[in-house]
């Protein structure tokens, strides 16, 4: 234990004799923290709300189709991406099915005669089920719709009673009944006399948008750069071999194993120390609250973190030179970085991008991240994240042992 303290150490003050190693361990992932936390809108904190697009196809023959969609727009809350070419509604809903658009919204030719001829209208909605955006915009259209039935029935209800005691109103009777029930709609909309106040006391489908602002940018840059400087040096252990430095430490009393884990030890202890600082910085800098659980939290950088350690010996092991161990590193780092949700959150992705980010770390981590972060989830409902980082620890240690080389 005493040899693998002093490897450990040794690996330590070579890296802190690198001027540079400080700007890049905690400068940078500050910078770039401040940045993306800057850009990416808040969860909690938003200026406005957030705006969806909708594909619509409008082929009503009348002019009542023209007045919903005006009535959507009005209300403001969703953009419409109208398609007019022929067969515009088949490239609607292939658009959806192929999962290039999240939601369509479909008019038919017959709209507007079934309104005036008092029969029921359907309006058809198409949505993709692995997208969060369309159940936003069916709410919104759907709020529209309400407003415009109400106005409907108080339309119809005031002819009729108007009808029943003065007999069938002219022409210009019926528009001026027709504007005051729209009126009244419009003013009982804004005003309504019964509201609902909800509480959410459990777990709803709100939990799978992800946290946004400083709570997803403050873990996700604190992942990437913990991966990113763990995965760089890999390039000390190629030099090493090259430099025989690796050869003359084997002819020490010092066993393979102890080389090994030395190796793997510097690499953790440098990662715990800058997660812990950019995840300290974060809740006071940046305000982020890391949860109710330090002890989840721990669990998760530790196993995260030991993930990345048995990668980097894997890769130093592996490689020739210090520019492919580097060049490795990088394309590995921003890879696993895209892929595992670091820069834009895998719920809001396909969900075959989600598979493929939970075939690495980076994925397992910021869905465990998000929980904690954004859900308040507790040590037990992580457990399953940091199992499968301590997996994927097991697996890069293990093979970085097998192949471990001093020369």
């Amino acid at each position: 234990m005493r040899k693998i303290i002093h490897i450990t150490v040794l690996y330590l003050g070579v890296l802190r004799s690198d001027k540079s190693a400080f700007f890049w361990l905690l400068a940078m992932p500050i910078v770039f923290t401040f940045v993306t936390g800057f850009v990416y809108p808040s969860g909690g904190g938003r200026s406005g709300p957030v705006r969806y697009a909708l594909t619509v196809v409008n082929l009503d023959e009348g002019g009542r189709g023209a007045e919903l969609l005006a009535a959507v727009e009005e209300a403001d809350e969703i953009d419409l991406l109208l398609l007019e070419e022929p067969g515009a509604d088949s490239t609607a809903i292939a658009l959806v099915d192929d999962g290039d658009r999240s939601a369509a919204l479909i008019i038919p030719a017959d709209y507007s005669a079934k309104i005036g001829g008092g029969a029921q209208a359907t309006i058809k909605f198409h949505r993709n089920p692995e997208r969060m955006n369309p159940l936003v915009t069916r709410e919104a259209v759907e709020r529209v719709l309400s407003r415009l039935n109400a106005e409907a029935m108080v339309v119809a209800g005031a002819r009729e009673a108007y009808a029943e005691l003065w007999g069938e109103p002219t022409e210009e009777k019926a528009a001026e009944l027709t504007g005051r029930a729209r009126s009244f709609v419009a003013d009982a909309w804004e005003r309504p006399p019964v509201t609902v106040s909800a509480e959410t006391v459990g777990r709803t489908l709100e939990e799978r948008l992800p946290p946004g602002g400083y709570s997803h940018s403050s873990p996700a840059m604190a992942l990437m750069w913990v991966l990113l400087n763990g995965l760089m040096a890999s390039s000390f252990l190629v030099s090493e071999r090259r430099e025989k430095t690796l050869m003359r430490l084997f002819t020490a009393p010092v066993r393979r194993s102890e080389i090994i884990v030395g190796n793997l030890a510097w690499r953790f202890v440098v990662g715990l120390v800058q997660m812990w600082f950019l995840i300290g910085f974060g809740a006071l800098v940046f305000g982020v609250d890391w949860g109710d659980s330090p002890t989840a939290l721990l669990l998760v950088t530790v196993t995260y973190i030991a993930a990345v350690a048995g990668l980097s010996v894997l890769i130093g092991s592996t490689t020739r030179t210090s520019r492919q161990a580097e060049s490795l590193s990088l394309i590995l780092s921003l890879s696993m970085c895209a892929l595992g949700g670091l820069w834009w959150p895998l719920e809001i992705t396909p969900k075959a991008y989600q598979t493929v980010g939970h075939l690495i770390p980076t994925g397992w981590a910021m869905d465990a991240m998000h929980n904690l972060v954004g859900r308040g989830y507790t040590l037990a409902e992580v457990a399953p994240q940091a199992a499968a980082l301590a997996g994927f620890a097991v697996i890069f240690t293990v093979a970085a042992t097998l192949t471990f080389r001093h020369e």
